[in-house]
């Protein structure tokens, strides 16, 4: 899923300059969109080369090349001129979208709704991060939140003059739906994790909203040809899971056709979609089947593989292994609780992002620095309650020079170390004035407790960050 809909974002993102690898990635033709992006970064002319890395960097992570589409990344932020806003917003993007990739779910959460409420990002950043968000929220089963997310995307994408990005928020609608209905039928009741999300999605509706949308279309403007094939795709499935055979062979045949290129994580996971939607329609040995062949495709363990580790309990369970479907179930419920402590304890529902937050902003940050910086940002976290700390001070704690650290910070966040500091002290001013016992301890006070003396920078930059006074958010 992640790969149908990162490519097509990435397709709008650089569709202008770039259009043969737009209509490669929207063709579903992964390989040749990431050709086509290495010819072009080997370019004399620098601003070009650095848009064709951050491409390039788009297409190896489609591709589940992570080291190189991490590699790339770092080159495009270190050669695309961009002003701190800039480099900020598109560092949040790349690394929300590499979290997601890894299913790292509350890293890609933080990333996303921070631009998705980010001033500085234009309107198709914000389009794309609220997309993000609600792909984080539907891996989660947090189906109402998700839902809330894609009627945000659809009322930005509105405004759009492209109704590419329309057509995108209602295939992701329609995707979820479709994905709801199979995982919560009658004959999936067990598959406990996604039954956590009670809304089963109108896909009658949304695949009517879906095909008006395709019929808009005009010729500047058509379908790709990548939202056709997951279309007619969703159909198929569909009708597997209300149990017809025919149509694991119809699935099974389009995905000889699409996507082209190696990648692994995406065949792998289409063959868990067919066996969910064949346990589904009670076709065990078709299920069996795509499962094989998905472990064929991708052998890889992955984080969070819950629906693979669920169809594995149930086959064992239908064929009469009951050992072994114990054994698997163990081991799908052990991860399912895992993964719901870990994730969702620091996910919070869209009000951050369609409403003013209700509480300090998500911290980004450690998901956008290397290991080495991750210390130096926690050395700030853990101590910017000291007066005196600075720079130099944080450089000399991880054993760099403070101009490595400026400039480590400046080409990954888009902020320097000063910057970040004042930051976290602007959140902790925050966290505490919207606690009655730091409304009652007056806005100074509170400012002077966590390291800022300064009344007019105070305001200022409280303003600027949360888009309120420090007296708005005490008077709640």
């Amino acid at each position: 899923m992640f790969q149908i809909y990162f490519a097509l974002i990435s397709a709008q993102a650089h569709g202008d300059g770039m259009p043969s690898y737009a209509r490669a990635m929207r063709d579903g033709d992964f390989a040749a969109a990431r050709r086509h992006a290495e010819r072009l970064a080997g370019a004399d002319d620098g601003a070009a080369e650095a848009a064709a890395l951050q491409a390039l960097a788009d297409a190896a992570l489609v591709l589940g090349h992570d080291e190189d589409a991490e590699e790339h990344y770092r080159r495009a932020q270190k050669q695309l001129r961009l002003s701190n806003d800039g480099l900020r917003v598109l560092s949040c993007r790349n690394a929300g979208w590499q979290a997601l990739s890894l299913h790292r779910y509350s890293a890609a959460m933080q990333c996303f709704s921070r631009n998705a409420r980010d001033s500085a990002a234009g309107a198709t950043d914000q389009i794309e991060a609220v997309l993000g968000v609600a792909l984080v929220h539907h891996r989660l089963g947090q189906q109402a939140a998700c839902d809330e997310a894609l009627r945000h995307a659809r009322q930005l994408a509105a405004e759009q003059d492209d109704g590419r990005w329309a057509l995108l928020a209602d295939l992701l609608a329609l995707d979820c739906a479709v994905q709801l209905r199979i995982r919560c039928s009658a004959g999936l009741r067990d598959h406990v994790f996604w039954q956590s999300a009670a809304a089963r999605g109108d896909h009658h509706a949304q695949w009517q909203r879906l095909a008006d949308c395709m019929a808009a279309g005009d010729a500047r403007h058509p379908a790709p040809e990548l939202v056709a094939q997951r279309h007619a795709g969703l159909a198929l499935l569909l009708r597997l899971a209300d149990g017809e055979r025919d149509a694991a062979m119809a699935l099974t045949s389009m995905m000889g056709r699409a996507p082209r290129g190696h990648c692994a994580a995406y065949a792998g996971w289409l063959q868990v979609e067919i066996a969910l939607a064949a346990l589904a329609g009670e076709q065990v040995d078709l299920a069996e089947q795509a499962l094989q062949r998905g472990q064929q495709a991708d052998p890889r363990a992955h984080r969070w593989s819950l629906d693979q580790r669920y169809c594995q309990a149930k086959i064992a369970m239908l064929k009469g292994n009951s050992a072994e479907a114990l054994r698997f179930y163990a081991g799908y419920t052990g991860e399912a609780l895992q993964c719901l402590r870990m994730e969702t304890q620091v996910i919070k529902a869209l009000d951050g992002v369609l409403r003013a937050a209700e509480g300090p902003a998500s911290d980004d940050i450690s998901a956008r620095l290397p290991a080495k910086y991750r210390r130096a940002y926690r050395y700030i976290v853990d101590h910017y309650r000291n007066d005196d700390l600075n720079t130099a001070e944080v450089a000399a704690h991880i054993g760099v020079t403070e101009r490595a650290l400026q400039m480590a910070f400046r080409e990954r966040l888009g902020m320097s170390p000063s910057a970040v500091l004042r930051r976290v002290r602007l959140d902790a001013v925050r966290a505490e004035l919207l606690t009655e016992s730091g409304a009652a301890d007056g806005i100074l006070r509170t400012a002077n407790r966590v390291g800022l003396k300064s009344r007019s920078s105070l305001i200022r930059g409280y303003r600027k960050q949360f888009n309120e006074a420090p007296s708005a958010s005490a008077c709640r």
